[in-house]
């Protein structure tokens, strides 16, 4: 089973981005995700100069890293059409990065899913004129199952929104088990966090991948099944100091490419 292999900074959230990018490098690895990198959940701050891009892009090379994917979704604070402004805005900043994918988180307050999907809508053209691929994972609320996220394909039906699974988020959000849910959209994956769980509803996923609920042989072997060769993103590892999540970063690229290899 060929994959692309990456990792998000998400691991090293109570370290520097430079730390951040030094562990991933060492772990082996070339793509990177950028999780938020300011209060709130925003990629990027308000305001944007060329030089914090320019900075951003720099401290990337310099570890032989290139930026594939990033979190991102509306500002539902603001009215969906300024949400809408805003949103493309950071879309230009992050193919300014070389981003390719913006995974969306969705929405979990039901008062708000309309100004969501509005948003998202006003945004898709400018994301394809700008080779952006944006994604919606499972993450609760109107992303919860994969009936949720089929309908919210259907709501989208764009060449640049699609699917990025997420086995455990499928146990964290709704206690459901990600192996029988993924068939029901597989053939509509375009990409996967790789999360696992531990402990059921709202359990624990910062934890290595294998050592949790995932059945992740079970999820590469359903994905192949379907044809899928897209690209897979480590979202969480265990540990707590630097060293530790380094080391498990790097065994979570073995675990994973091992078991893929075999697939």
């Amino acid at each position: 089973m060929d994959i692309e292999l990456g990792c998000f900074t998400r691991p090293w959230g109570d370290y520097s981005l430079e730390e951040a990018l030094a562990g991933i490098a060492a772990a082996g690895y070339t793509r990177v995700g950028l999780s938020s990198l300011t209060a709130g959940g925003r990629l990027l701050p308000s305001e944007v100069a060329e030089d914090d891009i320019s900075r951003l892009a720099a401290q990337l090379e310099s570890h032989g890293l290139a930026a594939q994917v990033a979190f991102g979704n509306p500002d539902l604070s603001l009215p969906p059409k300024k949400a809408a402004v805003r949103f493309r805005q950071e879309l230009e900043w992050a193919r300014q990065l070389g981003i390719d994918y913006i995974v969306l988180t969705g929405e979990d307050d039901p008062t708000r899913y309309k100004a969501w999907f509005a948003a998202v809508k006003r945004s898709l053209d400018a994301a394809r004129k700008l080779g952006i691929t944006l994604l919606l994972k499972p993450h609760g609320g109107l992303s919860a199952l994969a009936e949720d996220l089929l309908a919210a394909r259907e709501r989208l039906p764009h060449p640049n929104f699609g699917i990025c699974y997420d086995p455990g988020n499928i146990y964290y959000y709704t206690g459901g088990r990600a192996r029988e849910d993924l068939p029901k959209v597989v053939e509509h994956v375009r990409a996967m966090c790789v999360k696992d769980e531990i402990g059921g509803k709202e359990g624990e996923v910062m934890i290595t991948p294998g050592t949790g609920l995932v059945d992740f042989r079970r999820i590469f072997s359903i994905l192949a099944e379907a044809g899928f060769s897209g690209p897979c993103w480590v979202e969480c590892v265990g540990g707590r100091t630097l060293d530790e999540i380094n080391e498990e970063a790097k065994k979570t690229r073995v675990f994973v490419t091992r078991l893929t290899e075999g697939i």
